[in-house]
């Protein structure tokens, strides 16, 4: 029988509400702090959800010249800063980027939304049409920030971009792992970048019912998920970049290992493009189990979902009861989201990426606002504040509309 290729992860890079260096953006989580704010880019009197999660602080003139700023948008501009720090953490110049066994996987649910509705209102919005940027097509492709990643770093191997919506990037480190597992590729830059707050998008998004409008004056208590008074998710932006390699590629170079990608459980619920299936979501966490080989026992910590709305809680709880039985009511299991609202497609690699720094410090980030606990969630959300335990492995949970999972499963580092 065939010895599976082990897979870890060599780079991280983060751009998110809460910090911007994997460092702070660590620090951020585990101390709690909200990245959720009042919106300020654009007129939010008319809408009713006003607050976001927003990146601070971030200066395009710091990385990118005229031609790059005109070029690219600002999930590309984000995803690339990403990018490069997770490239420079692993080393990767002691790699042959141009080898064709170097990739890049990245994801995304909207791509450059804001450039669609500049051409929208150049060419519709005033009596007469204006010129469109000659960048626009450019500017909106979703596989932009894959193919500025590849440029920059020169990486000549495979290039793909993936979209499933709030799982995307999930799927993209999923995927990456697969692809180097098979043995078809070294090492895959991946994850997934999204810049979705926009006053069309948050508009489109409330029209469903599912953004929260009750504390546009106290936005860091507007996430509460698990909670019995949850109303709802905001919107937020980011980027979360991972460096995957071969044990066998990271132990020849003597790269830093930051921890290991064990399973990946990727699968469809095939029932409504809004609503989760219990069964579906059930499935994906034991996909992802059986493919890493270890117990429902073995697992520490779950990175949930949890988006606070009403439907996914507790159905995401009922799905894990059935993976965990008795044990998922006492299982350190939390949201993130509660920190830095919902990024589309980017949530579930900035997930990914506090779940590899949850089982490296042994610590389970908290779920904040989680005062009142929803019974019908019967876990134990980690509620407002971190806490310290062991964890050996841990799941990450994504799931999107159209039913599309993901679940990685991801181990603490041990040679």
């Amino acid at each position: 029988m065939k010895t599976k290729i082990r897979v870890v992860v060599t780079g991280r890079g983060v751009v998110s509400p809460v910090g911007s260096t994997v460092t702070e953006y660590w620090t951020g989580l585990r101390d709690g702090i909200s990245g959720v704010r009042q919106i300020t880019d654009f007129d939010v009197s008319r809408a009713s959800c006003q607050i976001a999660g927003m990146v601070q602080d971030f200066d395009p003139d710091t990385h990118f010249n005229h031609r790059e700023k005109k070029s690219y948008e600002r999930f590309t501009q984000m995803g690339l800063v990403a990018a490069t720090q997770a490239v420079e953490e692993a080393e990767m110049q002691k790699l042959d980027a141009g080898s064709g066994e170097v990739g890049v996987l990245m994801g995304t649910g909207v791509g450059g939304i804001t450039s669609y509705a500049i051409a929208y209102d150049a060419l519709f919005a005033g009596k007469v049409e204006r010129p469109i940027d000659a960048y626009t097509i450019p500017r909106i492709m979703n596989s932009a920030l894959s193919s500025a990643i590849a440029i920059r770093m020169g990486i000549r191997g495979k290039n793909i971009t993936l979209n499933t919506a709030c799982s995307s990037g999930g799927n993209a480190i999923g995927q990456a792992f697969e692809w180097i597992r098979e043995g078809s590729l070294r090492a895959v830059v991946c994850g997934a970048a999204e810049a979705p707050v926009t006053y069309g998008i948050l508009r489109a998004w409330d029209a469903l019912g599912v953004l929260s409008r009750k504390y546009n004056k106290t936005p860091e208590s507007a996430c509460r998920p698990f909670e019995k008074n949850r109303s709802g998710f905001v919107l937020a932006e980011g980027a979360a970049v991972l460096v995957l390699e071969s044990l066998e590629s990271a132990e020849t170079r003597n790269a830093e290992i930051f921890g290991e990608i064990a399973g990946f459980g990727s699968n469809c619920d095939a029932t409504s493009l809004t609503n989760p299936d219990e069964k579906g979501v059930a499935k994906a966490m034991k996909l992802a189990l059986e493919d890493a080989e270890i117990s429902p026992d073995s697992i520490g910590y779950i990175n949930a979902h949890g988006t606070g709305t009403r439907l996914n809680d507790p159905l995401e709880c009922r799905a894990i009861h059935r993976v965990f039985g008795n044990r998922a009511s006492s299982l350190a299991i939390s949201s993130n989201k509660s920190q830095l609202g919902h990024a589309m497609g980017a949530s579930s690699a900035l997930e990914a990426l506090a779940t590899i720094l949850a089982v490296q410090n042994d610590c389970a980030p908290p779920t904040l606002n989680c005062i009142d606990p929803d019974p019908e969630c019967d876990i134990d959300p980690v509620p407002n504040y971190a806490r310290k335990l062991n964890i050996e492995a841990a799941l990450s949970n994504s799931f999107a509309f159209g039913g599309s999972n993901a679940v990685l499963v991801i181990k603490k580092w041990k040679p």
